[in-house]
């Protein structure tokens, strides 16, 4: 089962995409804050992250950064409100491998998590 680590600070988005992502066999693991993340991923090792830009602890970028220094091969899907150009360019050369723009459309999340398996 792959595992994934969804950090999201917006409880609601998480409470309603868990159970929809377990039912396509991934297993969620969530952190609702950078820190909880960076202390959950060592424990947990998924190899797909979620990552919401707009934490109430830590940058989403500097969280982006730190996990892929931890682990490179890590495949990290930034979602963002923020989807020009120049935020994608910058978040590639931190590491993301794909973007999927605020609001999630749950059938473009699922089709790319499905090629990530």
């Amino acid at each position: 089962m792959t595992k994934i680590l969804f950090i999201e600070d917006e409880r609601q988005t998480v409470e309603y995409m868990k159970p929809s992502l377990e039912k396509r066999g991934f297993e969620v693991i969530i952190a609702l804050t950078g820190k909880e993340a960076l202390e959950i991923y060592p424990k947990e090792n998924p190899e797909i992250v979620l990552l919401d830009l707009g934490l109430p602890d830590i940058d989403g970028r500097e969280v982006l950064k730190e996990l892929k220094a931890k682990a490179p091969q890590i495949k990290v899907v930034v979602l963002t409100g923020y989807n020009d150009k120049d935020t994608k360019a910058e978040l590639t050369q931190l590491g993301a491998d794909y973007f999927i723009g605020k609001p999630v459309m749950p059938p473009k999340l699922y089709e790319l998590l499905e090629k990530l398996k």
